[in-house]
């Protein structure tokens, strides 16, 4: 890509300051930028109408706290079978007629005509230039088997166009970031590296949830992630149930428009118990009453529950690949991903050892400290705001 030359006329507006801390790759229109360009957003709420993952937490807290900015002009345009918020107040709502991959495509360039469009889960518009994407992982082209054909063609189209053509492409860790400009074949600095956060659950008062467990006096074990091979839960599902270790798996199971090779996964036993649909509340009770979360995947882009088990003082077992143990930090105890048969001993080693569990959950807790939502939004807010102004390198 190149630049034009200079022209002659009056001098060009002033530009803002470069985003402090970032190296940002800006698509060629930022840098002819002005300050009498609309200076609005128009949030992507296609998540507000799906299940949620650690995606769609992402965006949720993220985007709460993009509204509420008020460095910005956020409107939220959703599809038409998307529940909104209270957080979004219903002047903001643009609600499209289109759901889906039709709302993604054809409603929402229509949406953000005048507007940045930010993108903070899952796909986005090949079309708009003027826009913000989110690429959390780069899954779809390391671990292509783990997704339906149709659906890791879709996105792995969507992540070589997008990244081509987007004012700026966000990711969670540098871990994703690097592994993006690796597929992708982009220069690393075009990623910027904004992060999940560890504290929303901290302040919601638990909520019991009956799931029929006999739970041992030390704790049961907890595994949070679907059923997706790249999260690598049969195996260690498998040597829990032997070991009759009693777990609990939350996460979604059974047949998926998604992720292949789910239809026959999953179902209750007398030590593994499977619970989806759980509010925060619910969540952040298992997380406090677990032994243990275990959390073996192969590949994230960043490993949520890991920081949200650290925050609420449940030691983390984690597997020693991708980024994971840039993510866990020294707060962790981690495993070799392809030998499920050492998880049930750690387990055991974890319950009993008091001394050893109460150093893994205070260093787990300096850990999770590192991640704030609100430092994350409030950098998502300067990549923004760097956009709509002049070129930022």
């Amino acid at each position: 890509m190149t630049a034009s030359g200079p022209t002659a006329g009056p001098a060009p507006a002033p530009t803002p300051a470069p985003v402090p801390d970032t190296a940002l790759d800006l698509a060629p229109e930022t840098a002819h930028a002005t300050a009498s360009e609309p200076r609005g957003v128009l949030l992507n709420g296609k998540w507000l109408a799906q299940g949620r993952t650690g995606t769609q937490r992402f965006a949720e807290e993220i985007g709460r706290r993009l509204v509420a900015d008020p460095r910005l002009d956020v409107v939220v345009g959703v599809p038409s079978d998307a529940s909104v918020p209270g957080w979004v107040p219903g002047e903001r709502v643009r609600r499209s007629r289109l759901r889906g991959v039709a709302f993604e495509q054809v409603a929402l360039p229509a949406l953000a005509r005048g507007r940045v469009l930010v993108n903070l889960a899952g796909p986005a518009p090949l079309i708009v230039r003027r826009q913000v994407a989110t690429f959390h992982d780069a899954t779809p082209f390391r671990y292509p088997a783990t997704y339906t054909r149709a659906f890791g063609a879709w996105h792995r189209l969507i992540y070589r166009v997008v990244s081509r053509r987007a004012l700026a492409i966000l990711t969670v860790s540098d871990f994703s970031a690097r592994e993006l400009a690796e597929v992708l074949d982009r220069p690393l600095h075009r990623f910027q590296v904004v992060s999940n956060g560890a504290d929303h659950l901290g302040a919601i008062q638990p909520t019991p949830v009956d799931l029929g467990l006999v739970e041992p006096p030390a704790g049961f074990v907890l595994c949070v992630g679907t059923l997706a091979a790249h999260k690598n839960l049969a195996g260690v599902l498998d040597a829990l149930e032997r070991a009759e270790l009693p777990t609990v798996v939350v996460g979604a199971r059974g047949p998926s428009r998604v992720f292949a090779g789910t239809a026959d996964a999953g179902g209750d036993t007398s030590v593994v118990r499977y619970a989806a649909h759980l509010t925060d509340a619910q969540l952040a009770w298992l997380y406090q009453r677990a032994g243990a979360l275990v959390f073996p995947s192969r590949y994230e882009g960043f490993g949520l529950p890991i920081v949200e088990a650290q925050s609420l003082g449940c030691p983390a077992i984690v597997s020693r690949a991708a980024g994971l143990p840039d993510v866990a930090g020294p707060g962790a105890i981690l495993i070799d991903p392809d030998r499920p048969e050492d998880v049930p001993t750690l387990v055991r080693r974890v319950l009993a050892d008091q001394a050893w569990r109460a150093e893994v959950v205070a260093e787990g807790h300096r850990n999770a400290a590192r991640f704030r939502w609100e430092d994350s939004a409030r950098l998502l807010g300067d990549v923004i705001l760097a956009t709509r102004g002049g070129s930022v390198h």
